[in-house]
């Protein structure tokens, strides 16, 4: 690490002239991210920025400037991108400061979060396609969910779940399906609490968002009604899709949907969402020996349960992941304690 903080000082140093400082007075790691990517604040005689580092050969803050910009240019508020050399994975961006939502939240506040993230979610939505936007596809769709048996099933939980293929089959067919119809919006693909930050001028600030595509209007919406932290009460629910209908009409986009039928979508956007979750936070544990979400899959799960069961054709789905996972999970998290 002072190995690394060493290097990191001294390329740092040497832009400090277009940057506007003369000198790097300390800098600190930032919390730990579910990505590759580590994130820095340096301190320097005219403020502080964050610093992003990333494998060099990796496409990703080449992709996060890109997409910084594009958001930039329609109104949302990203960091600034104030250096970049992809070539050794380096990047200086703005400091939006410690303000994460995930971390502000509370149950006096909750209400006004959910309100702001509502609005800048649907601002997003009714943004144009940029032309190089990746458009999920069905097959996309299913490709992510099959995450779950990969990294969760076989590799987490060391379950053979070769006699039940046909249930997880059918279950991906349905949920791909059921999200194909959705009307397709320009997706932040992460839209979650530990992903905004409140600014100083009481906007909010949109980070992480490299992964930008146009998918399902549901993805980012059941990622802020269906967060694993803040579980929102059935009537407030109702309430908060009933604001989400009134702003994507005044902004134009017209879903021409009942509050039911969108809570439909945002159910099936959110088993596709939970079922790549449970993966890739899986794959983060054992590919990238990065556990700190390994608590968030109990309520990944659990979420997952109880809505599949509303429905008929995945009410199989819904009694397999209750009777032969969750107990499977349950006991795999007490072993890695």
């Amino acid at each position: 690490m002072t190995e690394m903080k060493d290097d990191l000082l001294n390329w740092i140093q040497t832009q400090g002239l277009e940057l506007g400082f003369t000198n790097v007075l300390d800098i600190k790691p930032l919390r730990e991210q579910a990505s590759l990517r580590s994130y820095f604040r340096i301190f320097t005689d005219s403020g502080t920025k964050i610093v992003v580092v990333s494998k060099p050969e990796s496409n990703e803050n080449a992709l996060f400037s890109r997409r910084s910009k594009f958001l930039d240019k329609n109104k949302l508020r990203t960091p600034k991108v104030e250096y970049i050399e992809p070539q050794k994975g380096l990047m200086i961006i703005e400091d939006f400061g410690d303000k994460v939502l995930q971390t502000e939240i509370n149950t006096e506040n909750l209400e006004g979060f959910c309100i702001k993230a509502l609005s800048e979610l649907c601002l997003i939505q009714a943004i144009k396609p940029d032309e190089d936007l990746p458009i999920l596809s069905g097959l996309d769709l299913e490709n992510q969910m099959r995450l779950f048996e990969d990294w969760f099933l076989k590799g987490l939980l060391n379950i053979d779940h070769s006699e039940d293929q046909s249930i997880l089959d059918l279950a991906y067919k349905e949920i791909s399906e059921q999200c194909q119809v959705q009307q397709k919006v320009v997706c932040h693909f992460d839209f979650e609490f530990r992903n905004l930050m409140e600014l100083s001028d009481g906007r909010i600030g949109i980070l992480d968002f490299q992964d930008l595509c146009v998918g399902p209007y549901g993805t980012d919406l059941v990622s802020i009604l269906k967060d694993i932290e803040s579980p929102i009460s059935k009537a407030k629910m109702k309430a908060y899709i009933e604001f989400f209908i009134t702003k994507s009409n005044e902004l134009g986009i017209n879903l021409n949907l009942s509050p039911t039928e969108i809570q439909k979508d945002i159910d099936f956007a959110g088993f596709q969402r939970q079922l790549r979750i449970l993966g890739t936070l899986s794959r983060l544990h054992l590919r990238d020996a990065k556990s700190f979400r390994l608590p968030d899959l109990k309520q990944t799960l659990q979420y997952l349960i109880e809505d599949t069961s509303k429905y008929p054709a995945l009410f199989q789905f819904s009694e397999y992941l209750s009777k032969e996972i969750e107990p499977c999970l349950t006991s795999a998290l007490e072993d890695i304690r």
